[in-house]
């Protein structure tokens, strides 16, 4: 059986996003399996150069609005990823059979060309500088 890939979210990075947690969009929320009255998940997703990552994902105990959002193992990404303001995070689900498997990628905007930005992986920007 083939995998299907799955994009969860593509999102612009805030200074919040950088400093503190990152705020995962309710649309995303679904492709995560909270066991019965927990209020958190830890997940390992993929990065480009094939690296694993630990990450926690947590929502609001008491709330109508869950707001999610990645915790542990987030600021260590970050950092070893050098990320920005403005760059571009995705998180993808990649199915096969009963495996689920994330992958996550750092883009930053390399320049606009016929007033489209191009985007290049954080990791590749990093080796030309």
């Amino acid at each position: 059986m083939e995998s299907q890939q799955t994009q969860l979210f593509c999102k612009l990075l805030s200074q919040t996003d950088i400093n503190v947690r990152l705020s995962v969009p309710m649309e995303s929320f679904g492709a995560f399996e909270f066991a019965e009255g927990e209020f958190k998940v830890d997940f390992k997703a993929i990065d480009i150069e094939e690296k694993p990552w630990r990450f926690r994902l947590s929502k609001r105990e008491n709330d109508v609005h869950p707001k999610p959002v990645l915790s542990a193992g987030w600021r260590a990404y970050v950092q070893k990823k050098r990320l920005r303001k403005g760059d571009k995070l995705l998180l993808h689900v990649e199915r096969k059979e009963k495996e689920k498997r994330y992958r996550i990628r750092a883009l930053r905007k390399a320049f606009t060309l016929w007033g489209s930005d191009i985007w290049v992986d954080v990791e590749k920007s990093k080796k030309d500088v």
